[in-house]
């Protein structure tokens, strides 16, 4: 009998170039070395490391660097990080990178943006990334010695004014990572939120990434450390949501709420008793989803017979939830790592 040839599983390697030889490569540089990130990938090589004497930072450079990579086979797959930053040829960076298969986790005004989404929701427009003297020096606005910020509100000031982190520093001895990492699932949500506040979703088209202040989308690369493929949405009440073939609109009515769900899968869609309980929560800026108390349903549009199990392909079911208090609704598709959001 012949013997059966175990196989043996080849990861792939993720090849990360960022613009920032401080904070962004500390920061990746501790992802890349988390068993989540290592149980996908065989290694986690991040650019430049301390050994690298000029590295070349400018986007477009970061790009040549990535696209390198990918066509000497060193990595299969590659990401560049960097921020608005008045940086030149960046409608060019975003063009030829997209056609040469390099993604872009990209932040406006800095990668700051990022760090500031792990502990608020906030769209408010920074015009820059650290106050800094005549000689150009950081002032460490934002603390006890400089408190505010001159001559205008920066990131960094922010984030030390609010207490989010005190210390926060762009220098290389402060160690970023220990410091947001476990607020990383706030940190996803609040970006979602933050790309529907700029009409700038990332599940639909988006506008010149380049133009707009604040944003962020360096957790589309926090989802490919850890080889997720979620979808985050958000949207206002009594808007109809649309994505990944399930469309959703989520309001109050005389203090409970009235949600009305469809999709165009090709399968019709089972509505038993696991259907949609576990689907249907409200939750708040912590995340502390809880689940909805079914109070009635019923079918608004059933044009292709639906029955009380089944929801067909463009029918529309309705149903009343008991509100629980909290700011948001969430629809979790849990098949499709799917979260919409609803501002209610």
């Amino acid at each position: 009998m012949a013997r059966i040839k175990k196989r043996i599983r080849i990861k792939p390697v993720l090849f990360i170039a960022c613009e920032g030889t401080s904070s962004e490569y500390q920061y990746f540089d501790s992802w890349a070395q988390t068993d989540e990130a290592l149980n996908f990938f065989e290694r986690i090589d991040v650019y430049p490391d301390e050994n690298e004497g000029k590295p070349k930072t400018t986007p477009y450079q970061l790009y040549e660097k990535a696209k390198k990579v990918i066509e000497d086979g060193s990595a299969n797959f590659a990401w560049i990080v960097f921020d608005k930053d008045n940086h030149p040829r960046l409608p060019e960076t975003f063009n030829d990178a997209g056609a040469a298969g390099v993604k872009i986790a990209f932040s406006s005004r800095s990668f700051e943006e990022w760090v500031l989404m792990h502990f608020e929701k906030i769209d408010t427009t920074f015009n820059a990334t650290e106050c800094k003297d005549p000689a150009g020096r950081p002032t460490n606005c934002g603390s006890p010695v400089v408190p505010n910020c001159a001559p205008v509100n920066c990131l960094t000031g922010h984030i030390r004014r609010q207490n989010f982190i005190p210390d926060y520093s762009k220098k290389k001895t402060f160690d970023l990572f220990p410091a947001i990492s476990h607020r990383t699932e706030i940190a996803v949500v609040n970006a979602a939120w933050l790309r529907f506040q700029v009409n700038s979703s990332v599940n639909t088209a988006q506008p010149a990434l380049q133009t707009l202040n604040p944003y962020t989308d360096v957790d589309q690369l926090i989802f490919k450390l850890h080889d997720r493929s979620d979808k985050i949405e958000w949207g206002s009440a009594d808007t109809y949501i649309s994505v990944s073939n399930w469309t959703i609109n989520a309001r109050i009515i005389q203090g409970d709420i009235v949600v009305r769900l469809s999709h165009t899968k090709p399968q019709s869609v089972a509505l038993n008793a696991l259907f949609p309980l576990p689907n249907f929560f409200t939750t708040d800026d912590n995340l502390n989803d809880t689940p909805c108390r079914l109070i009635s349903s019923a079918f608004i549009v059933n044009d292709h017979y639906s029955l009380n199990n089944l929801l067909c392909r463009d029918d529309i079911i309705e149903y009343t939830l008991q509100s629980n208090n909290q700011p948001y609704f969430l629809f979790k598709n849990n098949g499709s790592s799917l979260r919409i959001y609803v501002i209610l």
